[in-house]
C-alpha cells in the first residue's frame, strides 16, 4: 500500500539527545610542545595532558580558566570542556608552549557525525549527496537526524544492513545502499513507503510544505481523508521547523531508489 510508515514508537526522536558520548583526548608534552597544539572537541570530552619530558611543565588557559600544578616526568592533568568556543593555552614556565583548543557547538557536533556517517574513509552508509543547490550544514544535520536520532532506515528500507554488517549479529555497522529509504518493509497491511526523492527531487513526491504537514497533522497527501499509521507522526511532528527543514533537505539529497520486491517482513532486517 502506498503508505508513509514507520514502526510503534520503536525509535523516539524526542527522547534523543543533541550531544554525543564524551571522549578522552590525550596531548603529550614532549619536547617542550603540546603535541598535538590544536585539538578539536565536543561538549563533554576531556583532555589529559601528560608530560614526557624530564623538565616541569603546566597547562594554563591564556584566559585564566585553568590552570594545572606543575607536572613532572610522566604526570598528568585532566579537565572537562562543557562550554563551546576556542581557547588558548601556554605552559607559564615556558611560554612559548602554546596550544589551541576548539569546542564544538551541539549543532556544530550533529553536523560533523552527519556528515562522518555518509562522506570518510569508512562511511556507515556509503551514498553520494546531491548538494547542488543545498546548505551542506543543513543537510548534514538533516542526516544526524534521520540516521542518529530517528533510526529511519529500520522501517524504510528493505533490507536496512548490507550483507554481513548487521550489528545487531556482530558485524560492523553498514548501511544498505541500494535500496536505501526506499520503502518495502511490511507492518500487517501497511507496506513503508519510499522516502527518496523523485524526478522533481521531493522526498516521497512530497513538497516541503506537505512534508510538514504530513508530520504534524498525520494526513498525508497520497492518502487523503484518513490518518497516517504505525508511523508515530504525533511524536515527529513535534519536531521545529529548522529540524524539519534539515530531515527534508537531507532526503532531497539521497539518491533515488525503486522500492524492493517482495516486502521486507520486519524492521531492520
Amino acid at each position: 500500500m502506498n503508505r508513509f510508515t514507520y514502526p510503534l514508537l520503536a525509535f523516539i526522536l524526542m527522547l534523543a539527545s543533541t550531544s554525543v558520548f564524551a571522549k578522552p583526548v590525550t596531548v603529550t608534552i614532549e619536547g617542550f610542545a603540546f603535541k598535538p597544539a590544536t585539538v578539536t572537541l565536543d561538549l563533554g570530552d576531556s583532555i589529559t595532558w601528560t608530560n614526557k619530558d624530564t623538565a616541569t611543565h603546566n597547562t594554563t588557559a591564556d584566559n585564566g580558566e585553568w590552570a594545572s600544578a606543575n607536572l613532572g616526568k610522566d604526570q598528568s592533568f585532566t579537565r572537562v570542556f562543557k562550554t563551546a568556543g576556542t581557547f588558548a593555552y601556554h605552559c607559564s614556565i615556558h611560554p612559548g608552549m602554546t596550544g589551541k583548543i576548539t569546542v564544538r557547538t551541539a549543532e556544530e557536533t550533529r553536523v560533523s557525525i552527519g556528515k562522518g556517517i555518509v562522506s570518510g574513509r569508512n562511511p556507515v552508509l556509503p551514498i553520494t549527496l546531491d548538494l547542488a543547490g543545498k546548505k551542506a550544514k543543513q543537510v548534514y544535520s538533516g542526516s544526524y537526524i534521520v540516521n542518529a536520532q530517528g533510526s529511519c532506515a529500520d522501517c524504510h528500507s528493505c533490507p536496512t544492513y548490507a550483507a554481513g554488517h548487521n550489528p545487531f549479529k556482530g558485524e560492523n555497522l553498514q548501511f544498505n545502499a541500494p535500496t536505501y529509504l526506499a520503502g518495502g518493509v511490511q507492518f500487517g497491511p501497511f507496506v513503508s513507503r519510499n522516502l527518496t526523492p523523485n524526478d522533481k527531487g521531493r522526498p516521497a513526491g512530497m513538497t516541503l510544505a506537505q512534508f510538514k504537514n504530513t508530520l504534524r497533522t498525520g494526513h498525508s497527501p497520497n492518502s487523503p481523508g484518513s490518518l497516517l499509521q504505525v508511523m508515530p507522526w504525533p511524536i515527529y511532528g513535534k519536531m521545529s521547523d529548522t529540524d524539519l527543514d534539515a530531515v527534508y533537505a537531507y532526503l532531497s539529497s539521497i539518491p533515488s531508489a525503486v522500492t524492493p520486491a517482495p516486502a521486507c517482513a520486519n524492521a531492520g532486517q
